[in-house]
């Protein structure tokens, strides 16, 4: 059976990239997603990008840093509306054009019968197709109730999304959240499907500041499960 691996938020951090596909036993014959947030605050976005680029079973999710990325290379300007920006733009200056031509290409949201994959989040009431990319790629909560968008989501497909980073994966029956922070010295995980289990290896190191978030050390593997 081709197991479909979905990564979460890897933010430049390619050591704890390798250390995950290691950990999930990762191969050319599995389907490899990634919810985006691929470059920026971590040590090596290029690094990370050339991956991508060479991976031909990988599938890439847009993100608000990617899209905010892509706009400053429409209008030929270069990145700096963030205080990491101009440090990832310098990771990537060289070949900068080959490899925005590669982000460009990405969808802003992956479906298939059993799960969907975005960036962030949508608004479960209106069709994806029909949301913009700015909702796809930066919303956590819905603007007409003020709640975190999963709570109204209920569909039967499971969500799987980046963007909200959290200590640990946020589980609940028909939704995972895989941003655990591993550029704050968290975890870097994955969810394998159809078996429905997370993996996540601990960050090497603490790459940028963020507060309150726990020391979580090695290997860490869990089954998903219903909402409490």
């Amino acid at each position: 059976m081709i197991r479909t691996i979905v990564i979460g938020d890897v933010h430049g951090c390619y050591d704890e990239l390798q250390d995950l596909l290691r950990a999930v036993d990762a191969s050319a014959a599995d389907r490899l997603i990634s919810v985006g947030d691929l470059i920026c605050k971590g040590p090596d976005s290029r690094a990370v990008l050339d991956w991508a680029m060479k991976t031909r079973n990988l599938e890439v999710v847009l993100r608000n840093h990617e899209l905010r990325f892509l706009s400053c290379w429409r209008r030929r300007e270069i990145p700096n509306e963030k205080p990491y920006d101009l440090a990832t733009f310098r990771q990537l200056e060289d070949g900068f054009e080959r490899r925005m031509r590669f982000i460009d290409g990405w969808p802003l949201f992956i479906e298939a019968e059993d799960f969907v994959v975005v960036h962030a989040g949508f608004d479960p009431l209106q069709p994806l197709a029909e949301q913009s990319a700015w909702q796809l790629s930066n919303v956590r909560r819905l603007s007409r109730t003020d709640t975190p968008w999963y709570e109204e989501y209920n569909s039967s497909r499971v969500a799987v999304f980046g963007h909200w980073a959290k200590p640990e994966p946020l589980v609940r029956r028909n939704a995972v959240g895989l941003d655990t922070g591993c550029v704050y010295g968290g975890l870097l995980s994955a969810l394998i499907l159809p078996e429905r289990r997370i993996v996540s290896v601990q960050a090497r190191r603490i790459y940028r500041r963020k507060s309150s978030w726990p020391v979580l050390v090695g290997l860490r593997e869990a089954s998903l499960r219903p909402a409490l």
